[in-house]
Protein backbone atom coordinates (compact mmCIF):
# COMPACT_ATOMS: atom_id res chain seq x y z
CA UNK A 1 0.00 0.00 0.00
CA UNK A 2 1.05 3.35 -1.02
CA UNK A 3 1.06 6.02 2.08
CA UNK A 4 1.06 10.05 0.79
CA UNK A 5 0.80 12.75 3.60
CA UNK A 6 -1.78 14.67 1.54
CA UNK A 7 -3.09 14.27 -2.02
CA UNK A 8 -0.78 17.15 -3.61
CA UNK A 9 2.28 14.57 -2.16
CA UNK A 10 1.47 11.88 -5.05
CA UNK A 11 3.93 11.97 -7.72
CA UNK A 12 1.28 11.93 -10.31
CA UNK A 13 -2.42 11.56 -10.40
CA UNK A 14 -3.99 8.63 -10.79
CA UNK A 15 -5.45 7.59 -13.88
CA UNK A 16 -8.77 6.60 -12.13
CA UNK A 17 -10.03 5.09 -8.92
CA UNK A 18 -12.16 3.62 -6.45
CA UNK A 19 -12.52 5.97 -3.37
CA UNK A 20 -13.66 6.10 0.12
CA UNK A 21 -13.43 9.11 2.37
CA UNK A 22 -13.77 9.49 5.87
CA UNK A 23 -11.50 9.37 9.23
CA UNK A 24 -12.06 5.31 10.02
CA UNK A 25 -11.36 5.78 14.01
CA UNK A 26 -10.56 1.77 14.79
CA UNK A 27 -11.56 0.24 11.07
CA UNK A 28 -14.60 -1.44 13.21
CA UNK A 29 -17.18 -3.75 11.49
CA UNK A 30 -19.06 -1.06 9.40
CA UNK A 31 -15.47 0.64 8.26
CA UNK A 32 -14.53 -2.87 7.09
CA UNK A 33 -17.87 -3.61 5.30
CA UNK A 34 -17.04 -0.20 3.56
CA UNK A 35 -14.10 -0.83 2.67
CA UNK A 36 -14.87 -4.22 1.75
CA UNK A 37 -17.07 -2.33 -1.48
CA UNK A 38 -14.18 -0.27 -2.62
CA UNK A 39 -12.07 -2.94 -3.23
CA UNK A 40 -14.48 -4.92 -5.22
CA UNK A 41 -15.87 -2.17 -6.86
CA UNK A 42 -11.45 -1.51 -8.04
CA UNK A 43 -11.20 -5.01 -8.77
CA UNK A 44 -14.19 -4.84 -10.92
CA UNK A 45 -12.57 -2.07 -12.64
CA UNK A 46 -9.25 -2.74 -12.63
CA UNK A 47 -8.25 0.42 -10.70
CA UNK A 48 -6.72 1.20 -7.72
CA UNK A 49 -8.73 1.50 -4.78
CA UNK A 50 -8.27 4.60 -2.75
CA UNK A 51 -8.82 5.66 0.96
CA UNK A 52 -8.86 9.39 1.89
CA UNK A 53 -9.03 10.39 5.58
CA UNK A 54 -7.44 13.05 7.62
CA UNK A 55 -4.99 13.89 10.58
CA UNK A 56 -5.53 14.92 13.16
CA UNK A 57 -8.88 13.97 13.49
CA UNK A 58 -11.63 17.43 12.20
CA UNK A 59 -13.24 17.97 15.53
CA UNK A 60 -9.83 18.51 17.58
CA UNK A 61 -9.23 21.02 15.08
CA UNK A 62 -12.76 22.29 15.16
CA UNK A 63 -13.91 21.46 18.02
CA UNK A 64 -10.97 20.83 20.65
CA UNK A 65 -13.27 21.21 23.76
CA UNK A 66 -14.60 18.21 23.04
CA UNK A 67 -13.13 14.55 23.93
CA UNK A 68 -12.32 12.82 20.39
CA UNK A 69 -9.76 10.35 21.20
CA UNK A 70 -8.33 7.98 18.74
CA UNK A 71 -8.95 4.31 19.82
CA UNK A 72 -5.54 2.79 17.79
CA UNK A 73 -2.56 4.29 17.04
CA UNK A 74 -1.97 5.52 13.32
CA UNK A 75 0.34 2.83 12.13
CA UNK A 76 -3.05 0.34 13.18
CA UNK A 77 -4.98 2.51 10.71
CA UNK A 78 -2.75 1.63 8.34
CA UNK A 79 -2.02 -1.65 8.68
CA UNK A 80 -5.81 -2.50 9.07
CA UNK A 81 -6.41 -0.93 5.39
CA UNK A 82 -3.36 -2.71 3.50
CA UNK A 83 -4.57 -6.12 5.16
CA UNK A 84 -7.70 -5.42 3.74
CA UNK A 85 -6.55 -5.28 0.30
CA UNK A 86 -6.60 -0.53 -0.17
CA UNK A 87 -3.71 0.01 -2.34
CA UNK A 88 -3.37 4.02 -1.68
CA UNK A 89 -4.17 5.87 1.51
CA UNK A 90 -3.94 9.57 1.67
CA UNK A 91 -3.87 11.28 4.82
CA UNK A 92 -4.58 14.89 4.63
CA UNK A 93 -3.17 17.41 6.82
CA UNK A 94 -6.59 18.88 8.74
CA UNK A 95 -6.52 22.09 9.52
CA UNK A 96 -8.41 25.19 10.20
CA UNK A 97 -7.24 26.33 7.04
CA UNK A 98 -8.54 23.17 4.93
CA UNK A 99 -11.53 23.16 6.94
CA UNK A 100 -12.64 26.48 5.07
CA UNK A 101 -12.36 24.80 1.47
CA UNK A 102 -16.08 24.16 0.22
CA UNK A 103 -17.61 20.59 -0.45
CA UNK A 104 -17.24 21.29 -4.30
CA UNK A 105 -13.69 22.88 -4.15
CA UNK A 106 -13.06 19.94 -2.04
CA UNK A 107 -14.06 17.27 -4.55
CA UNK A 108 -13.21 19.05 -7.93
CA UNK A 109 -9.50 20.17 -6.58
CA UNK A 110 -8.55 17.23 -4.17
CA UNK A 111 -10.42 14.42 -5.16
CA UNK A 112 -11.77 14.15 -9.11
CA UNK A 113 -8.33 16.40 -10.06
CA UNK A 114 -6.04 13.96 -8.55
CA UNK A 115 -7.92 10.72 -8.24
CA UNK A 116 -10.23 10.76 -11.01
CA UNK A 117 -12.67 8.06 -9.53
CA UNK A 118 -15.07 5.80 -11.52
CA UNK A 119 -17.06 4.95 -8.12
CA UNK A 120 -16.98 7.24 -4.66
CA UNK A 121 -17.82 4.87 -1.73
CA UNK A 122 -19.16 6.94 1.58
CA UNK A 123 -20.89 6.06 4.34
CA UNK A 124 -24.78 7.16 4.96
CA UNK A 125 -24.22 9.99 7.31
CA UNK A 126 -20.93 11.67 5.67
CA UNK A 127 -20.38 15.13 5.36
CA UNK A 128 -17.98 17.36 4.52
CA UNK A 129 -16.58 20.37 3.33
CA UNK A 130 -16.91 24.20 4.84
CA UNK A 131 -20.28 24.54 6.89
CA UNK A 132 -20.37 20.12 6.23
CA UNK A 133 -22.78 21.39 3.73
CA UNK A 134 -21.17 18.80 1.91
CA UNK A 135 -23.74 16.09 2.80
CA UNK A 136 -25.47 13.18 0.57
CA UNK A 137 -27.97 15.24 -1.33
CA UNK A 138 -25.13 17.50 -2.54
CA UNK A 139 -22.90 14.00 -4.01
CA UNK A 140 -25.45 12.47 -5.35
CA UNK A 141 -26.10 15.59 -7.60
CA UNK A 142 -21.98 16.25 -7.77
CA UNK A 143 -21.58 12.72 -9.32
CA UNK A 144 -24.57 12.60 -11.53
CA UNK A 145 -23.48 15.30 -12.89
CA UNK A 146 -19.47 14.07 -13.10
CA UNK A 147 -20.61 10.43 -14.35
CA UNK A 148 -19.09 9.02 -10.84
CA UNK A 149 -21.18 6.06 -9.32
CA UNK A 150 -22.45 6.57 -6.18
CA UNK A 151 -22.55 3.93 -3.57
CA UNK A 152 -23.99 4.93 0.16
CA UNK A 153 -23.14 2.58 2.59
CA UNK A 154 -26.17 1.94 5.00
CA UNK A 155 -25.60 1.79 8.98
CA UNK A 156 -23.95 -1.59 9.72
CA UNK A 157 -26.52 -2.91 13.17
CA UNK A 158 -25.94 -5.33 15.53
CA UNK A 159 -28.61 -6.85 17.65
CA UNK A 160 -30.15 -4.57 16.51
CA UNK A 161 -27.67 -1.44 17.11
CA UNK A 162 -25.28 0.61 14.65
CA UNK A 163 -21.81 -0.35 15.11
CA UNK A 164 -20.25 3.14 15.76
CA UNK A 165 -16.73 4.26 16.90
CA UNK A 166 -18.97 5.77 20.14
CA UNK A 167 -20.32 2.71 20.95
CA UNK A 168 -16.80 1.08 21.08
CA UNK A 169 -15.33 3.40 22.93
CA UNK A 170 -17.98 3.68 25.64
CA UNK A 171 -18.40 -0.22 25.61
CA UNK A 172 -14.30 0.09 26.87
CA UNK A 173 -14.73 3.01 28.74
CA UNK A 174 -17.26 0.30 31.03
CA UNK A 175 -15.13 -2.33 30.71
CA UNK A 176 -17.38 -4.36 28.51
CA UNK A 177 -13.88 -5.53 26.37
CA UNK A 178 -16.01 -8.60 24.96
CA UNK A 179 -18.73 -6.10 23.35
CA UNK A 180 -15.86 -4.21 22.16
CA UNK A 181 -14.42 -6.87 20.70
CA UNK A 182 -17.46 -7.81 19.07
CA UNK A 183 -18.12 -4.45 17.33
CA UNK A 184 -14.90 -3.99 16.35
CA UNK A 185 -14.98 -7.70 14.71
CA UNK A 186 -11.39 -8.05 16.11
CA UNK A 187 -9.35 -7.44 19.99
CA UNK A 188 -8.73 -4.28 20.85
CA UNK A 189 -5.19 -3.91 21.92
CA UNK A 190 -2.58 -1.32 23.14
CA UNK A 191 1.25 -1.63 21.63
CA UNK A 192 4.49 -0.10 22.18
CA UNK A 193 7.80 -0.47 23.32
CA UNK A 194 8.52 -1.78 27.25
CA UNK A 195 10.69 0.46 29.40
CA UNK A 196 12.10 0.15 32.54
CA UNK A 197 9.80 0.90 35.02
CA UNK A 198 10.19 1.46 39.07
CA UNK A 199 10.62 -2.49 39.14
CA UNK A 200 8.39 -3.09 42.15
CA UNK A 201 6.61 -6.22 40.54
CA UNK A 202 10.25 -7.93 40.32
CA UNK A 203 10.58 -6.76 44.07
CA UNK A 204 7.37 -9.12 45.09
CA UNK A 205 8.01 -11.44 43.09
CA UNK A 206 5.81 -10.49 40.24
CA UNK A 207 7.82 -8.96 37.24
CA UNK A 208 6.11 -6.60 34.84
CA UNK A 209 6.83 -5.16 31.72
CA UNK A 210 6.32 -1.36 31.58
CA UNK A 211 4.24 -0.71 28.14
CA UNK A 212 4.99 2.94 26.35
CA UNK A 213 1.88 2.85 24.11
CA UNK A 214 1.46 5.95 22.24
CA UNK A 215 -2.36 6.30 22.05
CA UNK A 216 -4.89 9.08 22.34
CA UNK A 217 -7.71 7.08 24.10
CA UNK A 218 -7.28 4.48 27.17
CA UNK A 219 -9.91 2.22 28.25
CA UNK A 220 -11.48 1.62 31.85
CA UNK A 221 -8.77 1.84 34.78
CA UNK A 222 -8.26 -1.74 36.38
CA UNK A 223 -7.07 -5.55 36.09
CA UNK A 224 -7.23 -7.34 32.50
CA UNK A 225 -6.57 -10.40 31.52
CA UNK A 226 -4.58 -10.26 28.55
CA UNK A 227 -2.55 -12.12 25.90
CA UNK A 228 0.64 -10.44 25.13
CA UNK A 229 2.37 -10.47 21.60
CA UNK A 230 6.26 -9.98 20.81
CA UNK A 231 8.74 -12.41 18.92
CA UNK A 232 5.57 -13.68 16.54
CA UNK A 233 3.53 -15.43 19.63
CA UNK A 234 1.09 -15.07 22.21
CA UNK A 235 1.78 -15.44 25.66
CA UNK A 236 -0.73 -15.74 27.99
CA UNK A 237 -0.30 -12.45 30.61
CA UNK A 238 -2.44 -10.13 33.20
CA UNK A 239 -2.55 -6.17 32.88
CA UNK A 240 -2.63 -3.32 35.09
CA UNK A 241 -3.97 -0.08 33.21
CA UNK A 242 -3.83 2.46 35.71
CA UNK A 243 -1.65 5.47 37.97
CA UNK A 244 -0.69 2.54 40.63
CA UNK A 245 -2.69 4.26 43.29
CA UNK A 246 -0.97 2.45 45.65
CA UNK A 247 2.31 4.54 45.27
CA UNK A 248 0.08 7.66 43.92
CA UNK A 249 -1.64 9.70 45.58
CA UNK A 250 -2.01 12.13 43.11
CA UNK A 251 -5.25 11.06 40.41
CA UNK A 252 -3.41 12.89 37.50
CA UNK A 253 -0.41 10.33 37.67
CA UNK A 254 0.26 9.27 34.43
CA UNK A 255 -1.31 6.16 32.74
CA UNK A 256 1.05 3.14 33.28
CA UNK A 257 0.81 0.04 31.38
CA UNK A 258 1.96 -3.09 33.10
CA UNK A 259 2.19 -6.56 31.77
CA UNK A 260 2.96 -9.73 33.71
CA UNK A 261 3.53 -12.32 31.40
CA UNK A 262 3.13 -15.61 32.77
CA UNK A 263 6.03 -18.06 32.84
CA UNK A 264 8.27 -15.88 31.46
CA UNK A 265 11.26 -13.92 32.72
CA UNK A 266 13.34 -12.64 30.25
CA UNK A 267 13.94 -8.76 29.80
CA UNK A 268 12.02 -7.26 27.19
CA UNK A 269 13.42 -3.60 27.34
CA UNK A 270 13.18 -2.07 24.16
CA UNK A 271 11.24 -4.41 22.44
CA UNK A 272 7.59 -3.83 20.81
CA UNK A 273 4.56 -5.56 22.14
CA UNK A 274 1.02 -5.72 21.87
CA UNK A 275 -1.19 -6.50 24.73
CA UNK A 276 -4.43 -7.96 23.41
CA UNK A 277 -7.45 -7.14 25.98
CA UNK A 278 -9.45 -10.03 26.25
CA UNK A 279 -11.36 -9.84 29.61
CA UNK A 280 -11.88 -6.70 32.71
CA UNK A 281 -11.67 -8.51 36.12
CA UNK A 282 -11.79 -5.90 38.40
CA UNK A 283 -11.41 -1.91 39.07
CA UNK A 284 -7.72 -0.46 40.54
CA UNK A 285 -7.73 0.00 43.97
CA UNK A 286 -5.42 1.41 46.54
CA UNK A 287 -4.11 -0.88 49.57
CA UNK A 288 -2.77 -0.46 52.39
CA UNK A 289 0.35 -1.67 52.16
CA UNK A 290 2.30 -4.22 50.08
CA UNK A 291 1.47 -7.53 51.73
CA UNK A 292 -2.51 -6.32 50.92
CA UNK A 293 -1.27 -5.75 47.55
CA UNK A 294 0.65 -9.09 46.71
CA UNK A 295 -2.38 -10.57 47.96
CA UNK A 296 -4.44 -9.49 45.57
CA UNK A 297 -2.28 -10.10 42.94
CA UNK A 298 -1.73 -13.29 43.71
CA UNK A 299 -5.56 -13.71 43.48
CA UNK A 300 -6.00 -11.81 40.40
CA UNK A 301 -3.18 -14.11 38.57
CA UNK A 302 -4.90 -17.45 40.15
CA UNK A 303 -8.28 -16.00 38.44
CA UNK A 304 -6.03 -15.37 35.45
CA UNK A 305 -4.84 -18.80 34.79
CA UNK A 306 -8.42 -20.23 35.26
CA UNK A 307 -9.22 -17.87 32.86
CA UNK A 308 -6.42 -19.30 30.31
CA UNK A 309 -6.77 -22.87 31.43
CA UNK A 310 -10.95 -22.96 30.70
CA UNK A 311 -10.86 -20.87 27.59
CA UNK A 312 -7.94 -23.39 26.13
CA UNK A 313 -10.24 -26.59 26.70
CA UNK A 314 -13.28 -24.57 24.81
CA UNK A 315 -10.69 -23.44 21.92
Amino acid sequence: MHIYPGVGQMPASLEASVVTIGNFDGVHLGHQQLIENVTREAQYFGVPSVVYTFHPHPVKVLHPERSTQRMFDLRDQQEQFAFRGIEVMIIENFTKEFSKVTAEEFLENYICKNLNPKTLVVGHDFSFGADRAGNIPFLEKFCAAKGIRLIIIPPFQLQGQVVSSTRIREALQQGEIEKAKVLLGRSYYLRGPVEKGFQRGRTIGVPTANVHADVEFVPRKGVYFTLTNFGGHMHPSITNIGINPTFHEDKKSPIKIETHIFDFDAQLYGVEVEVYLLHFQRDEMKFNGIEELKTQIHSDMAAARKYFDEHSKNS
